[in-house]
């Protein structure tokens, strides 16, 4: 109880509201955006392999464009960046919409969007959770840090279901382009919040991408952290690729049933965020923890392609999102 009584001790930080309902409000339309991409690409594409190849497109900005993102976080306010990144969110579905509605589907197109939605995710992350650090004081910042998670696992719930439950009433370019003006509102939650300006003596410090690499690779926590990061990243979660395809072609699932399928790792790994926080906030080797998860989600993976039913698959999922909550927030 002393765990969740830590988290609305957050009422008392000034901004943190504002800051939690503009996370959520992005996360959520983040993951509408990718059910009704998904949902496009298995329409068009029957391989497991596009399937898979999305997911991979989709997050592999995370590594390519980290060092970027990482440097601009360094050199300019975060919260401009989290406006911007909300700015071209808006012109990012804007540009679905119009393809939607003047062309055949491509998959080549699908590719090059999804990627370009991945380094505004890339960036967005980088820039919230730094903001996030600074914005909130340092008892509060466990539980600042905890709340965000939640928000995203929630997002990653309800995001896919509301995606899929509009996609009955509209087509998916006027359903796009209901986003734009929706996702465009966010920049309200951001008004007159405080821009918390980088030192000087920060912004020297890293002021190249090369500087926050040497910084890395010299403090041997942070970079055996990364490492680990990468490796489990590359491994643990091929079930998340594999998904969207056992629920469409294995399952034969309809649209409803797709959306929950993908969300169930959002549900699995928000009821994990709420009963594990308490316990992973005491753990006193994280480093253990954090390999033991990544095994654990590696060997799920395994156990997820041995399923012959909708319903074990999303129980499994969900599962395998719980087990994502120590993955998430050991590193």
């Amino acid at each position: 109880m002393a765990y969740f009584s830590e988290l609305i001790n957050l009422k008392e930080e000034k901004f943190f509201k504002n800051l939690a309902l503009s996370s959520i409000y992005i996360y959520t339309i983040r993951f509408i955006d990718f059910a009704l991409i998904t949902w496009l690409l298995t329409n068009i594409a029957k391989s497991p392999s596009s399937v898979g190849l999305l997911v991979f497109v989709k997050f592999s900005p995370m590594v390519l464009s980290g060092f970027f993102s990482g440097w601009l976080v360094d050199k300019f306010t975060r919260l401009t960046l989290i406006r911007a990144v909300i700015i071209m969110t808006s012109f990012y579905l804007l540009l679905w919409s119009a393809y939607l509605f003047l062309f055949d589907t491509k998959l080549i197109v699908i590719f090059i969007l999804t990627f370009i939605s991945g380094i505004l995710m890339s960036l967005d992350i980088s820039s919230r959770q730094s903001y996030l650090a600074n914005l909130i004081s340092r008892k509060n910042l466990k539980s600042g840090i905890a709340l965000n998670i939640i928000l995203l696992n929630s997002a990653w719930f309800i995001g896919p279901n509301i995606g899929m439950f509009f996609m009955k009433f509209m087509s998916l370019d006027k359903l796009y382009l209901f986003l734009v003006f929706i996702n465009s509102f966010n920049l309200i939650f951001l008004y007159r919040m405080p821009k918390l300006s980088i030192s000087n003596i920060e912004k020297n410090k890293y002021l190249g991408m090369s500087k926050g690499i040497n910084f890395a690779i010299k403090n041997k926590v942070i970079f055996s952290t990364l490492l680990i990061i990468s490796i489990g990243n590359l491994t643990a979660f091929t079930f998340e690729s594999m998904t969207p395809y056992f629920a469409r072609f294995i399952y034969n699932s309809t649209p409803e049933q797709f959306s929950l399928m993908i969300s169930m790792q959002g549900l699995g790994a928000l009821l994990g965020s709420i009963f594990f926080f308490p316990l992973i906030i005491r753990v006193t080797r994280p480093g253990l923890i954090f390999a033991l998860a990544t095994i654990m989600l590696c060997l799920g993976s395994i156990v997820f392609t041995l399923n012959d039913s909708f319903l074990s698959g999303c129980i499994t999922v969900g599962i395998l999102g719980a087990g994502t909550t120590f993955f998430m927030n050991m590193h």
